[in-house]
């Protein structure tokens, strides 16, 4: 459980941190009305992505029913419009921010939700003028922008809050959750994050719930809400009491409002597949078809994963065929591997080894979902000091199960080095060690689900270790 200040620092590593100057700039061009399409263009010119993408949105037939083909900026610009850029580009930058690494189903469905709500709360200012509809749409995708930050990490506190939580879930449900599994509300991020990157205007107001007066804001709030209840169905009780404060906050027929918003959803489904991003449209209700119902359980390939005994026994019955002869020690490791992660059932498992100048100790090879990037991101310095945790582990020489009360004498040095790698408080490490030299250590944990380890998984890990380091001393021996 990060809170809020280590939340932050993962959300500032963010992408997203450049559409504040985005913004701004977007902002200082739109609001003249001495600005041209040259100055937006030059704006838009900076960013060679941004670039790429508005020109393929100004082809698209919402924006290009001429079919003429579009090359450049200027051209581009004209074709949005003015009173659509400023959308355009934000939503291209946030889809750019939060579609990467493989986001979950959740994630997807829930930035589609953001950019319903959005056109929801801008379609609802359609009597304001076009940098104040503008503005409507900014501070609504904005106001979403940590939640959608902190579900595109795979975190074992976001995997948690996950199952927890769905695309038709109100603010209150999210922030309950998130104060429960990542120790601060979702809201309370997004104030913060908005105030870090000294991102102005109406989503302060938004944020902070002042200004309910404020057509704007109270616009926001209930596009928010259409874009929530339009995914329990155009018939639902819930759907029908909003079209209702719909009628009552534009001064129309509950039979108009209820049109209106349908045919908002119909555009913003056009728009969006406009991007090029066609997996956000099929969550997006139109008025011809219901929302993509996702499955209870998100992003989490290892939920069924089991001890598996007769995967364990052939890795061990191969390794035992190894170690009789010529063996390579990199293949002794990869299977002991294999077997920790599909036998013995553990979800994360790795090998990490010292470097040349034996002063830090990075991951070499890694099985198990979200490891990836864990031979860039898994590096841990060695401290020569008794207060370093490695120092201590080697010192031992035997292996730890980090977190459980019987291992406290060595658990008492974890540093958040190692938390803010793997996310995990609960883990078993090893070192692996002979006689002349420390080679590293092997790890693994359950930082999928977040399950429980036992003394089962345990005697388990010490199985594939005794391997490891009976194939060390056959080697030191030679």
């Amino acid at each position: 459980m990060k809170g809020l200040h280590g939340w932050m620092r993962t959300l500032e590593k963010s992408e997203a941190a450049v559409l504040s100057t985005l913004i701004k700039e977007l902002d200082q061009v739109t609001a003249s009305d001495e600005s041209s399409g040259a100055q937006l263009a030059e704006v838009i010119l900076k960013d060679v992505s941004l670039t790429a993408n508005i020109i393929r949105v100004a082809n698209a037939v919402t924006f290009n029913p001429s079919n003429i083909a579009v090359t450049t900026v200027s051209r581009a610009v004209i074709n949005i419009g003015f009173k659509n850029i400023r959308s355009i580009c934000l939503s291209i930058k946030v889809l750019e921010a939060v579609l990467k690494d493989s986001p979950s189903p959740l994630l997807v469905a829930m930035l589609a939700r953001s950019l319903h709500g959005a056109n929801q709360a801008k379609a609802l200012c359609e009597k304001l003028n076009n940098t104040e509809q503008e503005e409507v749409f900014v501070a609504s995708l904005l106001s979403h922008l940590a939640e959608l930050l902190v579900l595109g990490c795979h975190e074992s506190e976001v995997r948690l809050l996950k199952r927890e939580i769905e695309p038709s879930s109100s603010i209150e449900e999210k922030n309950r959750c998130a104060e429960k599994f990542l120790g601060v509300s979702l809201t309370r991020l997004a104030k913060t994050l908005t105030k870090q990157w000294r991102i102005e205007g109406l989503i302060n107001d938004v944020l902070a719930g002042s200004g309910e007066e404020d057509p704007r804001v109270q616009a926001v709030i209930l596009g928010d809400e259409i874009s929530r209840v339009a995914l329990l169905g155009w018939d639902s009780a819930e759907f029908k009491e909003v079209a209702q404060r719909v009628a009552e906050f534009k001064n129309i027929g509950e039979a108009e409002a209820m049109f209106a918003l349908k045919k908002t959803a119909d555009e913003t489904a056009e728009t969006v597949a406009s991007f090029g991003k066609k997996v956000l449209v099929e969550h997006i209700p139109t008025s011809t078809r219901a929302a993509k119902e996702l499955e209870k359980k998100y992003d989490n390939e290892t939920e069924g994963l089991q001890p598996n005994t007769a995967i364990e026994l052939e890795a061990l019955e191969r390794l035992d065929k190894l170690l009789a002869g010529d063996f390579n020690i990199n293949e002794v490791f990869k299977l002991c591997l294999q077997g920790l992660h599909k036998g013995i059932g553990l979800e994360r498992v790795a090998l990490a080894i010292f470097d040349k100048e034996h002063q830090r100790v990075v991951v070499k090879y890694a099985s198990g979902q979200s490891t990836e990037k864990w031979r860039e991101k898994f590096v841990v310095r060695y401290e020569r000091s008794r207060s370093g945790f490695l120092f201590n582990l080697f010192e031992r020489d035997q292996a730890a199960w980090i977190g459980n009360s019987d291992y406290q004498h060595i658990t008492q040095f974890i540093s958040p080095e190692y938390l803010g790698i793997t996310g995990q408080k609960r883990f078993f490490i090893s070192p692996l060690a002979t006689v002349r030299k420390r080679i590293g250590f092997i790890y693994a944990d359950m930082g999928q689900t977040s399950r429980e380890l036992n003394t089962s998984y345990f005697e388990g890990f010490h199985r594939f270790l005794d391997k490891s380091k009976e194939a060390l001393t056959i080697l030191a021996a030679r």
